[in-house]
């Protein structure tokens, strides 16, 4: 099993990374204002990245199952190629398709093993602080136009955050990483 520490994480993907998402147009000019307070009901932060996460809520089947915060969250499982398991044990890497922000049982499969990947503590299939926090360690930023980056072992995915709060990229447009709104 392939274990990743703060100081072995890898930066191939940082200038690929870059090309891609400034390509994609990142930039929030001529949409509708999104820097609003941070409250307890999304995923915020403040200074440098890397420690954003550590305090965040619980999501899982049964918390904030389908939620924008949830969508951020398959968005790092799909950044490091997390697997999940079928009801035949066969293991499936959780695609880009599968970003949906609803918690459901790949979802909460592919977590298990993000957190195996990770060496934590608890296995369980549910983001809570610990997961969050391991995930962190992993960001980057913020950068040009608030932009923070995930770099994944697979892929790097690009969040926003304005004013504290994160936002995600739902059908081409930022919206407020929620745990209580989906879309």
């Amino acid at each position: 099993m392939h274990h990743r520490t703060t100081t072995r994480r890898p930066r191939r993907l940082l200038a690929a990374a870059v090309a891609v998402t400034a390509g994609a147009g990142l930039a929030l000019a001529g949409t509708a204002p999104l820097a609003q307070a941070a409250g307890p009901h999304v995923i915020d932060g403040g200074g440098d990245a890397f420690n954003d996460w550590g305090d965040e809520g619980t999501l899982s089947r049964h918390s904030h199952a389908d939620s924008n915060a949830t969508w951020l969250w398959q968005s790092v499982l799909y950044a490091d190629g997390a697997k999940w398991r079928d009801s035949h044990g066969v293991r499936h890497t959780f695609k880009k398709s599968d970003v949906d922000g609803r918690f459901g049982w790949k979802t909460a499969s592919a977590t298990k093993w993000w957190q195996t990947h990770e060496d934590l503590e608890d296995v369980d299939g549910i983001v809570g602080k610990e997961t969050f926090g391991a995930a962190d360690n992993f960001l980057s930023g913020p950068h040009s136009g608030g932009q923070v980056d995930y770099t994944g072992f697979v892929r790097q995915v690009a969040f926003k955050r304005l004013a504290g709060t994160y936002y995600v990229k739902i059908d081409g447009h930022w919206k407020k990483a929620s745990y209580n709104r989906l879309g």
